[in-house]
């Protein structure tokens, strides 16, 4: 049986429609933390550099001098594939473009899988900066708590600190006013347009469908500084069609090969929620 043609154009387009939705619909998580792209070998490290200080000197004494401390993060990267087989007969009989659906499909489940790596990393047992106690979010204070922790953690409001929550949370917090009532926050943040990401108390908040679980009802929500997690990148996400001539199917494949990890865990507080208290 003769290879079916698979013109290179036809794979060039829904690669790049597929990278989108890895980008758009798949990963959340990944732009809102450090990366590190061509990443050669099975690892890399994340430097975490140590603060300067400041001191007095006498005239003509020496000016007081900081040694710096630097602390590498070892990064390991994993390789990750999905594939899906689509038959040559069964694809004359369906009445929409398969390869494109799945194409999404499997650009979709490798995007979540980029959100499960990067939460396995704030979810490690290094991150030490875990407060809070299961329950339910009812008031503006249980989050100025969470305000409160990261800013004496010196974690600079900077527009790099992040809240991301199960969607049970999420609905908590639009019945708290202080979060969507346009009398606090305005009118152009409010949740009934149809957000589902906003700024609030110096954090951008938004809701995740796949967050770890502690139990049977009890989700963890995280509250982070870009800068506290790092994303590794050896190969990014790539999207390929083969004819595969045993099965008299294409094969719709993609992979990557990536890691992540925490590197201060003084910028990432993890907190449980119990959305049946």
């Amino acid at each position: 049986m003769a290879a079916p043609d698979i013109d290179d154009a036809f794979v060039t387009q829904f690669e790049s429609e597929a990278h989108i939705e890895y980008q758009q619909m798949g990963s959340k998580l990944r732009n809102t933390i450090r990366t590190k792209t061509g990443v050669v070998g099975s690892s890399t490290t994340f430097q975490v550099i140590g603060n300067a200080t400041v001191g007095s000197k006498s005239r003509e004494g020496d000016i007081p001098v900081t040694h710096i401390s630097h602390d590498p993060k070892t990064c390991t990267l994993q390789d990750r594939y999905s594939g899906v087989y689509i038959d040559k007969l069964d694809e004359l009989k369906i009445q929409h473009d398969e390869r494109g659906a799945q194409s999404k499909n499997i650009a979709a489940a490798m995007g979540k899988d980029t959100d499960s790596i990067i939460t396995t990393a704030m979810d490690t047992s290094a991150n030490s900066n875990n407060v809070g106690s299961a329950a339910t979010w009812t008031a503006a204070s249980s989050a100025i708590a969470i305000m409160e922790a990261l800013g004496n953690a010196s974690v600079p409001f900077d527009g790099n600190v992040y809240a991301v929550v199960p969607w049970a949370q999420w609905g908590d917090l639009l019945d708290i006013d202080e979060f969507s009532n346009s009398d606090y926050i305005g009118q152009t943040n409010i949740w009934y347009e149809g957000v589902t990401a906003k700024d609030w108390l110096g954090m951008k908040w938004f809701p995740h469908e796949n967050l770890p679980e502690d139990g049977s009802s009890d989700a963890k929500a995280f509250f982070y500084h870009s800068s506290a997690l790092g994303h590794a990148i050896g190969a990014d996400f790539s999207l390929a069609m083969d004819w595969v001539p045993t099965k008299a199917s294409t094969l719709v494949s993609a992979n990557m090969s990536h890691g992540a990890c925490m590197i201060d865990d003084t910028a990432c507080i993890e907190v449980l929620y119990n959305s049946t208290a």
